[in-house]
């Protein structure tokens, strides 16, 4: 079964919000939640990542780096047997990268 990681971390909730993201060697971490329930938090933590891109248009002073960012979309396309391709696309950035399927908790 191919795995959607808007739907596993969505739960079809509705539009979501990246309220914290994290990089480090170990990986990268994601917090969302619904807009209109910010409390109920999804956590997702990748591991193995190598990042292939990271852009933001017109990135400058006025860029608002201020979290929660609205997520417009965030998909992921299987690459190997344990090894997955995430495109994640917010107003502010839009990050690419390849790691293993996160682990997810929810608050």
């Amino acid at each position: 079964m191919e795995k959607n990681i808007s739907d596993m971390l969505f739960r079809s909730l509705g539009t979501h919000a990246l309220k914290a993201m994290s990089l480090s060697q170990q990986g990268i971490r994601f917090v969302v939640a619904p807009w209109d329930d910010l409390k109920n938090e999804a956590t997702a933590a990748f591991e193995n990542v190598d990042i292939i891109y990271i852009e933001s248009d017109g990135l400058d002073l006025m860029t608002n780096f201020n979290l929660p960012w609205d997520i417009i979309r965030f998909d992921s396309n299987k690459r190997s047997a344990s090894l997955w391709e995430f495109g994640l696309c917010c107003d502010e950035i839009k990050l690419g990268f390849t790691a293993s399927m996160p682990k997810i908790t929810f608050q």
